[in-house]
C-alpha cells in the first residue's frame, strides 16, 4: 500500500512505468538481494513480499503481459478507483503465460567459474605448510579452514561465490579422534594378529558414524549467497554403503568397486540439501561400470603383453604406477564427474558437466611434470589449474530465475537446518 492505494508492480520493483526491460530486471535482482539479506536479520521479511516480486517480474518481464497490465492501469475504471477512498484491486492479467515467459527469459545455463590465482594461493599454501610443520601438525586445522575458504570463495556461480564456515577447533577435535584411532590400531598390530584383527573388527561400525559426522560438518559449513547446505544421511544408510558394499568390494577382489563408488556418490548427493531442496543423483550402475571397465582392461592387456614386459621388465612397477597416475586416474575422474553431475538435479535445476577427457589428462600430465621439476613447489598452481578447469566445464541448467530460487529457499531453510546445529561438530578429513 502506498498513500492508501494498492502498490502496482512498478511500485513493488521501485521503477517508473517508463522503465526499460533491462532496468526492470536490474531492479528485480536488487530487490531479491535485499530480501535475501533481510533473512539474516532479527526482523524477518514477510514471504508475501517474495510472491509480490515474483508476480511483478513475471508480468513486467514479458512485453505482452506488460502491455495488457499497462492498459488496465490506464483504464477509466482503474483510474476512478484509484481516485476514490477504497484501494483499487490490482489489474488482473493471465498469470500462467506471464510466468512461463518470465521463466523462459530467466532460464538457460549458468556456468561455474573459478577466479583464484596460483601465485596468490601459493602464499597461503606456503604459510600453512610452514606453520603446520612448526606446530607439529596442530596448525593444520587452521590451514584447512584457510584453504577451504579460498577455494570456496573463488568458486563462482552467477557472479556469487560460495563460502566455508568451518571452525578450526572442531576440525582439530576430529583429527585428534582420528589420531587416537590410528594409535590404537598401531598398538593392536604390535600386540599380535589376534589383537589387530579384533581392533579392525571393532573399528568397522565406527566408520559409518565418522562418515556421517564428516559429511554433515562439511555440508553445514558450506553456503551460497548466505544459504547453507545440509546433510541428512543416517547411520543405517552409511553402514549399508561402507560396511555392506565395502565388504562386497573386498570379497569380490574389487570387481564390485564401481558399485560401491556409485552407491557412495548417491548416498552423499541424495542426502544433501540446499536450503529445503534436496539434490538427487540418478546415475546408473551400468554407466559407472562402463567407465571403469575400459581403463582396467587396457592396463591388464598392456601389462600382459610381451613387448611391455621385455622393455619395462626392469622398471615394470614404476612404469605401471606412472601410467595409472597420469592417464587412468584422470580418465576415470573425468568420466565419473561427467556421469555423476550430469545425472544430478537440484529441485527444478539440472547440473551439466562436460569435462573433455583429453584436456583433463593433458592438464594432469603438465601438473605432475611441474610438481616433479619444482620439487613440489608447483602444487598450489596445480590445484588452482584443476579447480579452474573443472569449474569451466560445469554448469547449472536453471529453470526460471536462480535469484528467485535462492530467495525462496532461504525463507524455508532456517526451520530445516537449525534444529541439528549441535550435530555439526566433527571433521576427520585432511
Amino acid at each position: 500500500m502506498i498513500n492508501g492505494q494498492a502498490a502496482t508492480h512498478y511500485d513493488i520493483l521501485g521503477v517508473t512505468p517508463e522503465a526499460t526491460l533491462d532496468e526492470i530486471k536490474a531492479a528485480y535482482r536488487e530487490r531479491i538481494e535485499t530480501f535475501r539479506q533481510r533473512l539474516h536479520t532479527p526482523e524477518q521479511p514477510d514471504p508475501a513480499e517474495l510472491d509480490a516480486l515474483r508476480q511483478a517480474i513475471a508480468t513486467l518481464g514479458d512485453p505482452q503481459a506488460r502491455a495488457a497490465y499497462d492498459a488496465q492501469l490506464k483504464s477509466p475504471a482503474t483510474v476512478a478507483q484509484a481516485a476514490g477512498n477504497a484501494p483499487p484491486a490490482p489489474p488482473a492479467v493471465p498469470r500462467a503465460p506471464a510466468v512461463a515467459a518470465a521463466d523462459a527469459e530467466q532460464g538457460g545455463e549458468e556456468n561455474f567459474s573459478f577466479s583464484g590465482d596460483g601465485g596468490e594461493y601459493f602464499r597461503i599454501w606456503i604459510v600453512n605448510l610452514l606453520l603446520s610443520i612448526v606446530t607439529l601438525g596442530i596448525y593444520s586445522a587452521w590451514a584447512k579452514v584457510r584453504r577451504e575458504q579460498y577455494f570456496h570463495r573463488n568458486l563462482l556461480l552467477d557472479g556469487s561465490g560460495f563460502d566455508y564456515h568451518g571452525q578450526p577447533i572442531r576440525i582439530l577435535k576430529g583429527r585428534i579422534i582420528a589420531l587416537l584411532l590410528l594409535i590404537g590400531l598401531s598398538l593392536a598390530k604390535n600386540a599380535g594378529p589376534a589383537a589387530y584383527g579384533l581392533a579392525l573388527l571393532l573399528l568397522v561400525p565406527v566408520v559409518p558414524w565418522l562418515a556421517v559426522k564428516a559429511f554433515r560438518f562439511r555440508a553445514h559449513n558450506t553456503s551460497y549467497r548466505g544459504l547453507r547446505f545440509s546433510f541428512h544421511g543416517t547411520y543405517g544408510q552409511a553402514a549399508k554403503v561402507f560396511i555392506g558394499y565395502g565388504l562386497l568390494t573386498l570379497f569380490t577382489l574389487f570387481l564390485a568397486f564401481p558399485l560401491f563408488y556409485r552407491q557412495l556418490r548417491k548416498f552423499v548427493l541424495d542426502n544433501t540439501h540446499f536450503g529445503a531442496t534436496p539434490l538427487a543423483c540418478a546415475v546408473g550402475i551400468g554407466e559407472i561400470y562402463g567407465i571403469f571397465l575400459l581403463p582396467v582392461l587396457a592396463v591388464v592387456l598392456l601389462a600382459a603383453s610381451p613387448p611391455f614386459l621385455v622393455i619395462f621388465s626392469f622398471m615394470f612397477i614404476p612404469a605401471l604406477y606412472l601410467l595409472i597416475l597420469t592417464v587412468v586416474v584422470p580418465y576415470i575422474q573425468c568420466r565419473t564427474a561427467n556421469a555423476v553431475w550430469s545425472s544430478t538435479r537440484l529441485g527444478p535445476h539440472a547440473f551439466v558437466s562436460r569435462l573433455p577427457i583429453g584436456g583433463y589428462i593433458g592438464l594432469t600430465l603438465v601438473n605432475w611434470l611441474g610438481i616433479l621439476v619444482t620439487l613440489g613447489l608447483f602444487i598450489p598452481w596445480a590445484r588452482v589449474r584443476v579447480a579452474r578447469f573443472r569449474a569451466k566445464y560445469l554448469a547449472l541448467a536453471v529453470a526460471g530465475s536462480l535469484d528467485d530460487f535462492v530467495a525462496a529457499e532461504a525463507t524455508a531453510a532456517p526451520a530445516v537446518g537449525d534444529q541439528a546445529a549441535e550435530m555439526f561438530d566433527l571433521d576427520i578429513g585432511l
